[in-house]
């Protein structure tokens, strides 16, 4: 908590002391002893893996116009794959750097906050029916913050950095999740009815040019 009563951020980027470290550590375990689940759609930009940016638009356009295309697509793919027995939810969207909030927003409430329409087929009620995008450094909004740090592991994983602490974090995470790895070499290997079989809580989806 700041000096003024405010309470600060808890993010990936600023585990960088110990006692940061256990904060966010702290925030793991709310994580772990709730009943949420968390899901991350991970894509490899490399040339070699495959995957263009140009494949989501014209010559013609910007890369920023065809980053918010890509952005809006993957989080269709991520938010479809495990909505199916949702009804009625509420969807918070974090600050949107990479596209803008009232274009996403109309997007996918057009998807799923529609009845009986879209990703809402057969549903009476949508599968959410209130979408928003939020900014989850307000305190209201600050168990967003939990996903920035269990998306900020995985980064850890791919990209290990000097920093000891989100290391430690890294480490924390798998351990309380009984997880080995977040690589892709482990989860790649697991189809999603696996995943939901022994990693009901916590998931990430390797994408792949070509899956949908």
């Amino acid at each position: 908590m700041a000096s003024d009563g405010t309470v600060k951020e808890i993010k990936y980027s600023l585990c960088s002391s110990h006692y940061l470290c256990q904060v966010a550590k702290c925030a793991v375990d709310c994580f772990i002893n709730s009943s949420s689940s968390f899901r991350a759609i991970v894509v490899d930009q490399r040339p070699s893996s495959g995957f263009s940016i140009d494949h989501f638009g014209t010559r013609n356009e910007g890369k920023a116009i065809k980053e918010a295309r890509a952005y809006k697509k993957f989080t269709e793919l991520l938010l479809k794959s495990n909505v199916a027995n949702i009804s009625g939810g509420i969807l918070y969207a974090d600050r949107l750097t990479r596209c803008k909030g009232d274009a996403f927003v109309a997007l996918i409430t057009d998807l799923f906050g529609k009845p009986n329409c879209n990703y809402s087929e057969g549903k009476s009620e949508p599968t959410f029916k209130h979408i928003q995008e939020v900014d989850t450094a307000l305190e209201i909004y600050h168990v967003g913050q939990i996903g920035d740090i269990l998306q900020g592991v995985i980064l850890c994983e791919l990209i290990p950095p000097h920093n000891r602490y989100k290391r430690e974090l890294n480490r924390y995470v798998k351990q309380r999740l009984g997880i080995s790895s977040l690589g892709q070499s482990y989860w790649s290997d697991l189809p999603k009815w696996k995943q939901d079989l022994i990693h009901a809580k916590y998931q990430i989806w390797y994408w792949k040019p070509g899956q949908n």
